[in-house]
Formats: C-alpha cells, structure tokens, sequence
C-alpha cells in the first residue's frame, strides 16, 4: 500500500511556490531570460511532484479513500493552476526574446520595433498574471492538507546568482 499524502509535504509545496512568486521580480528592469528559463523550470519541477504523488496514491486506488480522493483533486486543481502560470512564464519569455519581439513589433508597431523596455513590461505584466495563478494554488495546496504518515519531502528550490541575459538586444 502506498503512503498517505503527507500535510507537511503539501503544506512544504505550498510553502515553496509561495517563495517563488516572491522573488519575482517587481520591476519591467528586474526581468531576466536566464530567470524566466529557471522560474519555467521550478514550475515544471512542482508539475512533476505533483503528478508523482498522485500517481504514488493511485497505483492501488481501492487503497484510496474518500476523503483523500477530495484531497487530491485539489492537488490536481492546483496543478492547474502551476501550469496556467507556466504558461505565462513562457508567454513572458517570448515576449523577453529578441526574435519574437521584432515579429510582434514589425506587424502590430513598427516604431517600437528596438524597444526592448516595453518587452520587458510586458514580461513583468506576465510575470504578475503568474503570481496570480501561484498564489491560488498555493492556497488550495494549504487548504488540502490530510493527515497520515511522512511522505517524500517537497521540492527544493534553488536559484542561481542573477546572471545576465545572453540574449542580444537589438537596439
């Protein structure tokens, strides 16, 4: 039989995602390519915990109680909504790219076509729509906390020292 869901690793998840969305940065100048490739990392590393847990319960689901069957559909609501903000993350990495940046701008703007501050306004307005979506499911993952036996921990989080975007900028 596979272990309950553990509250402390849910509740550690929650914790952890929590901790993401409050290093995001506050300004259009704090956006980086290198840390919205590893912020879309992270997402994908919660994602896959997530996924790996449930998967652990359900590999013998008449083990699976009703109580903890609710438990984890809000897991998977939350899920939900980490994968709605990995996709503003890379929608926000798009718009920090230089390549996407000049197609957008060639069609829709031509004046703004070298202006790479509004790219990154409009990554850190990304940026904000995914804090949304974190912070949501953050607060579905601590309201989804059972009781019953140690489980894995959750994830670390582990961020390298800001590094500069390598991507050119056309100016």
């Amino acid at each position: 039989m596979a272990p309950r869901l553990a509250p402390s690793s849910i509740a550690g998840l929650a914790r952890r995602i929590d901790a993401l969305v409050a290093d995001f940065p506050a300004t259009a100048a704090e956006v980086s390519v290198p840390d919205l490739l590893d912020d879309i990392g992270m997402l994908t590393h919660y994602l896959q915990y997530v996924a790996e847990r449930m998967q652990e319960r359900f590999a013998e689901p008449d083990d699976v109680g009703l109580a903890e069957r609710a438990v984890l559909c809000e897991m998977a609501g939350a899920a939900e909504k980490i994968a709605q903000a990995q996709e503003r993350l890379t929608s926000a990495l798009a718009h920090a790219t230089a390549g996407f940046r000049k197609e957008l701008m060639l069609h829709s703007h031509p004046h703004l076509l070298n202006d790479p501050e509004l790219a990154r306004t409009i990554a850190a307005e990304k940026y904000g729509e995914a804090g949304i979506c974190l912070r949501a499911a953050a607060r579905q993952l601590g309201t989804t906390a059972v009781a019953g036996p140690r489980s894995a921990p959750a994830p670390p989080r582990v961020r390298p020292s800001r590094a500069t975007s390598s991507v050119p900028v056309r100016r």
